[in-house]
């Protein structure tokens, strides 16, 4: 007997495996229950709906952002969502995570992936952690966007980019930078040179730093949804916490402000945020955790100057995106080899970017 027969279908096993007593007194349990009922008051209807049903043709659904390092990608998020979520440096690897972004209007829900940079090979386990999100990324996409560069080497980022299996869902391809060529004919030349690729649906010149087409590529999107219903609250803009936001920003303060390995040896970690009422500034305790104990003096500074430097600037950016006033407090740790460890890179959040537990250190 299937637990979903309903009420009848218990009645039924009592009466032909348990004896007619057994049935009166499931009829007098059903007969008190009624008598319940009756005494039960029920609020008047004062209007109104929990959830607001999706509109007929409601879409949604995922859009993968996908292109080699310094492609743009983060750039043409920021600008699609508008307002900022992925940093941004000049610095080629600077996403480490996929970020998700969400843009929602009432007739639909786009779900934008901003993924890290794809490498023609990886160095350590980090780099097969951020491969590994690109391929989930582009598995789960129902758009997918490829980026490439204008202005640097667009046939050269194609070929590292361009699938070796047939396309699975539409597919366009973002000429970003177009301002840096200056010459027309060349993005012509480009354009026709993509739109004859057999996976690429569409060509779509753009400067994402300019907002320059982008508008574009936000309607092909949309118009490429499949109908769905809303994913996500409508108010929304992106599933990470806000303790992943305030760690971005301090590790795109480091790419701006160091130079060399340091900033790819570093990982921040927000031990705590704590919101206090009144005219009292939030609590934000973080860890930058480095490789080497010879780059803690070099995030440090001689006299603190560094670290100085590096809490104000973040400070100023948290702020904003808190809007209050913040107290950061910023510590350096030494996690040797924490890019080529296991256990360090799921500990600092690395394969999980709304992680929550404080690292075993």
């Amino acid at each position: 007997m299937n637990d979903d027969d309903g009420p009848d279908a218990d009645l039924a096993d009592a009466f032909f495996g348990e004896g007619f007593d057994e049935v009166d007194d499931a009829l007098d349990a059903d007969e008190e229950d009624e008598e319940d009922e009756e005494d039960v008051e029920v609020l008047p209807y004062i209007g109104g709906e929990l959830l607001k049903p999706d509109p007929p043709g409601h879409k949604s659904g995922y859009v993968a952002i996908v292109g080699r390092p310094n492609a743009g990608k983060s750039t043409l998020m920021n600008d699609l969502i508008g307002t900022k979520l992925s940093i941004v440096t000049f610095k080629p690897q600077t996403t480490r995570h996929r970020i998700l972004g969400i843009l929602s209007d009432d007739d639909s829900q786009m779900v934008l992936l901003d993924t890290p940079g794809v490498m023609i090979e990886e160095f350590n386990k980090l780099d097969g952690i951020m491969l590994k999100s690109v391929r989930n990324s582009m598995a789960n996409a129902d758009v997918l966007f490829y980026i490439v560069d204008a202005a640097r080497d667009p046939y050269g980022a194609w070929e590292g980019l361009a699938p070796k299996k047939g396309k699975r869902v539409p597919t366009a391809l973002i000429l970003n930078k177009c301002d840096l060529v200056g010459d027309r004919e060349r993005i012509m030349e480009l354009i026709e040179y993509f739109e004859s690729q057999d996976v690429i649906d569409a060509v779509l010149p753009v400067s994402a730093l300019n907002s320059t087409g982008t508008r574009n590529v936000r309607e092909w999107a949309l118009e490429h949804l499949p109908l769905g219903p809303t994913l996500y609250p409508k108010d929304a803009i992106s599933e990470h916490p806000e303790r992943f936001f305030i760690a971005e920003i301090i590790r795109e303060k480091i790419f701006f402000q160091y130079k060399q390995e340091v900033p790819y040896s570093t990982q921040v970690w927000i031990e705590s945020h704590t919101e206090r009422d009144g005219a009292k500034k939030d609590l934000i305790l973080a860890k930058v955790f480095v490789e080497r104990q010879s780059q803690v003096g070099i995030i440090v500074g001689q006299g603190g100057s560094a670290m100085k430097k590096l809490s104000s600037s973040a400070r100023a950016d948290i702020e904003k995106f808190l809007d209050r006033p913040v107290f950061l407090d910023i510590q350096v740790k030494v996690r040797d080899g924490w890019r080529q460890d296991d256990r360090s890179l799921e500990d600092l959040g690395l394969d999980d970017p709304n992680r929550l537990e404080t690292p075993l250190i």
